[in-house]
């Protein structure tokens, strides 16, 4: 038995969840990585996973077994970079991921480009507005908005950018524009659907914080098509600027309460705690805080990297 092509494998099923999924992910038959899963567990006297009709779940050995072996698995791509960084380009696979509008909009240019100057380089961009996993998906780097949860990770804040409250001319022309934050509680609302605010506007102005109730009437996960409601006149919401740059200059949308904005949104990089951090994951993040200078309503920042 392959040791090392085992473990990889091992990897893969675990963090893919079927046997299925990680044959075509490495271009094996299902019964060849069933085979190498059940050498596994024959060398370690110990089954690595509940199997079930649908999906595969690990056992606790399987649960302390993955940790170790993707440290080793690391190390191993750390010392083969390192020996070969200055003779070769970077190689292997990179799995990014990020926020679907800022990802499709700013983030999806940036990265092609690294694949262009780097070809040997595997790309997996994955865009989705939850909080990856990154260890149990084996993700390299993610982007990232807002507060950061306690974890075992490494964040490098890159940049911030505005939220302003938008709406439509027409809109306005036929409900009025609000003249004080707590005229918005007498207009419609358009927000994404898990908003921790919920029902609610929080605003800084010149007097302050200020939050106000709101009642939302359009809800959706999606910040393009969020933009699209308000472009349509459906209500009064809260845009990033980066995101609505050009229709703010062609006046498809316009401040509402233009001293008042949400409280600034931080860009952060995230990634596992590595020993040795791989070339290709420092190289990204370099591309990307570069490539990020390039983008509309963004104010970058330099703030060392720290633990989350």
């Amino acid at each position: 038995m392959d040791r090392f092509a085992a473990m990889k494998t091992f990897l893969r099923v675990a963090e893919l969840g079927t046997l299925s999924a990680a044959a075509r992910e490495l271009g094996l038959t299902q019964p060849a990585v069933s085979q190498q899963i059940a050498a596994l567990e024959r060398h370690l006297r110990t089954r690595l996973f509940h199997r079930s009709t649908r999906q595969l779940a690990l056992t606790e050995g399987g649960e302390t077994y993955y940790q170790h072996a993707r440290q080793i698995l690391q190390a191993v791509d750390e010392a083969e970079e390192s020996t070969g960084e200055f003779s070769a380009g970077l190689r292997g696979k990179l799995r990014l991921h990020g926020p679907v509008g800022f990802g499709q909009m700013h983030l999806s240019p940036i990265v092609i480009e690294f694949q262009r100057l780097h070809p040997e380089l595997t790309i997996e961009l994955v865009l989705d507005d939850r909080f990856a996993d990154l260890i149990a998906e084996g993700v390299d780097v993610a982007i990232r908005f807002g507060d950061l949860k306690s974890s075992d990770l490494v964040a490098r804040k890159l940049a911030t950018f505005e939220r302003v409250l938008v709406a439509s001319p027409a809109y306005l022309a036929a409900h009025g524009n609000p003249q004080t934050p707590h005229d918005l509680s007498q207009h419609r609302h358009i927000r994404f659907v898990w908003s921790p605010q919920g029902e609610a506007i929080p605003l800084v102005g010149p007097g302050g914080p200020v939050t106000v109730p709101v009642r939302s009437s359009f809800l959706a996960n999606n910040a393009f098509v969020l933009n699209e409601a308000l472009c349509a006149g459906l209500g009064v919401g809260g845009a990033q600027v980066p995101l609505i740059k050009s229709l703010l200059d062609e006046r498809k949308l316009v401040r509402v309460l233009p001293d008042y904005s949400y409280a600034p949104m931080e860009i952060h990089v995230v990634y596992a705690t590595v020993r040795f951090m791989p070339r290709k994951v420092r190289a990204f993040i370099d591309h990307l805080a570069s490539g990020l200078k390039q983008v509309p309503g963004l104010r970058m920042v330099h703030i060392p990297e720290k633990n989350v």
